[in-house]
């Protein structure tokens, strides 16, 4: 499995890429094993707060697992255990390994970790940051976007849908663009690999309600309906 191995110990069961990370332990799920290394580059707080580390040259982010809605005022991080496979973390990890081997630009998975507690578990994931790259929503409050830049994020929509790959939450945030412009699709939290079917226009659909709704909440937000068409023609010769 991609060299991959597991981890055991107590209610910890990890997945971790060892030729990335050779001297790994559960500890390094904790915020504190990194400020104890003075490896904290940054975070951003969300749902919970993101750590951004660095280790062994790489630069690495921290994500734990919170649940969302009504329920996540009740029962913030705890999930139903179904099994090790099915978890959240591990899902997510085996997911990112699949679409980096089909040649997908998503980050690279570097561990991931289940903590049971009876019924229940606690989830956290490691991949590796995308080097410069920024999310949609922070560049187009800054500046616009070229026809070619808008096509080559169709292209890579047009990407996933050819190889099945289902996005839950395709939004401005979780589509990123680097340096060389190359776009990114990072957060693939609870997606899979599907036939071909309507969830196909219906992640398109979510991703134009998203830039909508960004339009709407700041002053300046460089996109409009003939951004959409660029990103169409991207998405449509692709087909």
């Amino acid at each position: 499995m991609h060299g991959w191995q597991t981890l055991i110990q107590g209610s910890h069961t990890c997945w971790f890429d060892e030729r990335l990370f050779p001297d790994f332990s559960v500890d390094a799920f904790e915020p504190a094993y990194w400020q104890a290394q003075d490896a904290v580059t940054g975070q951003s707080r969300g749902r919970g707060v993101t750590w951004f580390v660095r280790h062994h040259g790489l630069s690495l982010v921290l994500r734990h697992y919170w649940r969302g809605g009504l329920m996540g005022k009740i029962n913030p991080d705890r999930f139903w255990f179904h099994g090790v496979e099915s978890s959240r973390a591990m899902a997510e990890f085996r997911l990112l390994g699949q679409l980096r081997d089909l040649g997908l630009p998503v980050p690279r998975p570097i561990a991931a970790r289940l903590q049971r507690q009876g019924l229940w578990y606690r989830a956290d994931l490691l991949i590796e940051q995308i080097p410069g790259a920024r999310d949609l929503v922070h560049l187009l409050r800054q500046q616009s976007l070229t026809a070619v830049q808008w096509q080559s994020v169709g292209h890579l929509i047009a990407r996933l849908h050819q190889v099945g790959a289902y996005h839950s939450d395709l939004n401005a945030h979780n589509l990123l663009l680097d340096a060389n412009d190359q776009v990114w699709v990072i957060d693939f939290d609870k997606c899979g690999l599907r036939q071909s079917g309507p969830w196909q226009q219906e992640m398109l659909a979510r991703l134009r309600r998203s830039l909508r709704k960004e339009k709407e909440l700041y002053d300046q937000f460089e996109w409009d309906d003939t951004r959409w068409d660029w990103l169409m023609s991207g998405y449509l010769s692709d087909f």
